[in-house]
Order: C-alpha cells, then sequence, then structure tokens
C-alpha cells in the first residue's frame, strides 16, 4: 500500500473553519483521494479508530491543527479532552509520533505552540517539531508554502501538460452556451450595483486610507446592553507613571460579542485576547463558522484584519470605543471589492 497520503487532524471547535479551507486547496494541488480529513473521510458504519490506524498505515505526513483553544477544550464532565485516553486527537497524533509519521503542527488563529506541560506524556514529543503557521491576512502564501513542503515530503511529481492537437473542422456546430455565459454580465452587473448600494449607505469612506473613529452613535432605544446616553461622553487612560497602566490593563475584549450592521444582520464574535493582541471567531445565528481575524488595540481603537469564509474575502475592520469598551463603533472594509460598510460590537 502506498504511503504518500495526507492526514489533516483537527478539533472542531478550534479549527473547523480552517481545516476545511486547508483540505479544499491541498485537494486542488494533490488530488481529492490523497488527502484524509479526520472522521470527514470515514464513511458511516466502520469502527472509527480501525479507520484512522488504516488512515495512518497510508499516510506520510499528519498535519496538526492548532488553534488557541486546541488544549483548553473540556468535555461535558469539566475534564481536559486532550488528556483522555480515547481521545481521538490524542490517538491520531500520538500514533503517528509512535510511527514516525512526520507530523507538522500548523497554527492557526494567532495560536502558540503548546508547552510540554499542557501536554500528555505521549504528545509531548510535538513540542520539538517545527511548527508552520497560517494567517487569515496572508493565507494563500502560507498554504502554498505548506504545498511545497508537503510536495518534498511524500515526493509528489507535478503531472505533465496534456497537448491538445489543433483541428479545423468547418463545418462543427458551435457548441451552445451555458445560461451562465449567456448571463453572466447582467450577473456582473448586479454585483456592480450592489456593492455601490452598500458603499451609499455606509457612511463616510476613508480619505486616503486613513480612518478617522468616529463619534458613537445617539442610539435613544434601550437595548439589552443599555444606551449610550447612560454611557460616559470620553474615557481618558490613566497617567500615573507608577502604575504604568496602559488601556490593554483596563480594555477587556475577550469573551462573546454581538456584531450588528445598519440593516440589523448580526453575527457572534468570540475572542481570545492575550494582552494588546487578540484573535476572534465568528459565527453566524447557526453557530457556524463564517469567518475570523486577529489584530490589536492601541488606545480606545481596535484594528484587525478579518477573513469571510462564506465569500473567501480578506478585509479590515476598525473601531473605537468612547465608554470603556462597553460598545465599539467602526467600519470593516474590504480592499478588493472596493466596499466598506458601518458595524458595532457589544457584549453577548
Amino acid at each position: 500500500m502506498s504511503n504518500n497520503k495526507i492526514f489533516v487532524s483537527y478539533r472542531r471547535q478550534d479549527a473547523s473553519g480552517e481545516a476545511g479551507r486547508l483540505v479544499d486547496h491541498l485537494q486542488e494541488i494533490f488530488g481529492e483521494h490523497s488527502v484524509f480529513l479526520d472522521v470527514e473521510t470515514i464513511e458511516a458504519g466502520l469502527d472509527f479508530v480501525q479507520a484512522i490506524d488504516k488512515a495512518l498505515s497510508s499516510c506520510k505526513v499528519l498535519i496538526a491543527m492548532i488553534g488557541p483553544y486546541w488544549t483548553n477544550i473540556k468535555d461535558s464532565e469539566g475534564n481536559l479532552r486532550l488528556f483522555k485516553e480515547d481521545d481521538f486527537i490524542r490517538l491520531e497524533v500520538a500514533a503517528a509520533l509512535e510511527r514516525d509519521i512526520r507530523v507538522i503542527p500548523v497554527l492557526v488563529n494567532g495560536a502558540i505552540m503548546p508547552s510540554a506541560d499542557q501536554l500528555p506524556e505521549n504528545l509531548k514529543a510535538l513540542t520539538r517539531r517545527h511548527a508552520h503557521e497560517l494567517s487569515s491576512s496572508r493565507w494563500q502564501y502560507d498554504s502554498d508554502q505548506l504545498a511545497e513542503i508537503l510536495k518534498k515530503i511524500i515526493g509528489y511529481q507535478e503531472p505533465p501538460k496534456k497537448v491538445t492537437p489543433r483541428t479545423t473542422t468547418v463545418d462543427a456546430k458551435p457548441k451552445e452556451k451555458s445560461w451562465l455565459a449567456k448571463h453572466y454580465l447582467w450577473i456582473l452587473g448586479a454585483f456592480v450595483v450592489f456593492l455601490i448600494i452598500i458603499n451609499l449607505s455606509s457612511g463616510p469612506d476613508f480619505d486616503d486610507g486613513y480612518f478617522e473613529p468616529e463619534a458613537t452613535q445617539n442610539l435613544d432605544q434601550p437595548t439589552e446592553y443599555g444606551t449610550e446616553q447612560d454611557a460616559e461622553a470620553s474615557f481618558t487612560p490613566p497617567s500615573n507613571p507608577d502604575t504604568e497602566q496602559s488601556y490593554a490593563d483596563i480594555l477587556d475584549v475577550s469573551g462573546s460579542w454581538i456584531l450588528q450592521d445598519p440593516d440589523g444582520n448580526r453575527s457572534t464574535l468570540s475572542f481570545n485576547q492575550d494582552g494588546e493582541d487578540f484573535s476572534f471567531i465568528e459565527y453566524n445565528v447557526y453557530n457556524q463558522e463564517i469567518g475570523n481575524g486577529q489584530g490589536y488595540l492601541e488606545g480606545n481603537v481596535l484594528h484587525s484584519d478579518y477573513f469571510n469564509s462564506i465569500f473567501n474575502v480578506s478585509g479590515e475592520i476598525t473601531l473605537s470605543t468612547s465608554n470603556k469598551g462597553r460598545t465599539w463603533n467602526g467600519r470593516v472594509i474590504f480592499p478588493t471589492l472596493e466596499a466598506n460598510t458601518q458595524i458595532t460590537i457589544f457584549r453577548n
């Protein structure tokens, strides 16, 4: 049995969207049957442990997708799943290490490599493996670099290009165009109009790439998080040099937030914060991951990159707060689409 396949191990609660996106990219290069995505590739009715064992026997490399919560996810009883002997992620990675299969830790959403004391004994060797980072702001470059590494590991050779001889047929009947081919100009025009409407409805635009944080909106109607009239008009950072406090010591964006646009559309942002730096995952109303990003706090302004996995487009978010971080107002822009819209986030 050939052992030149790629096994992708991941936690659904931690890096499901990134794992699916990476597998799609790798399958385009190596072929659909050359990439094994955890249980997604196991047929119904098969023994999971036996299927994992069989898959590893045909793999030359295992990619361990590690997000910011990879070591901290617990079961329903509050026990760390990674320390349970029947945890499938532990079984997959430990088996690959034991068989001397090449294991590549792939860090996503700003995750860092776990330390040895965060891992069970049979996974401690993972800390000695050089990690590869996949950033949402440079996803294409990072994933292409990973693909080049994988090509060397599995001995991949580019398939020869097919040369199609040129033929001329005088009486050949022209191939009838598909409906999409006939109407693509109309579809493209409608999409452009849609982007123009978004631009017109989203208020002032950026001027020469510089963002001036907007004043907090005057929301008279009460909401679940109070009114802006209840909030303080401004917020000044502490200036006591003895305490050396900063905004990062005061403004806390960790946890769950609601994102809302002017049309009332909502999603949930789950933030993980480390000092001034943070990362987040965006979920829709069905609790499905639809985006992610990472950035930093600068005073009372939040800067972040952003990737929407539904439309496969990258953007930038800039928000400001004037009420000690209770609410944040600003814009998300999509440079490639030349579009932007106003957004507000508040605690969930």
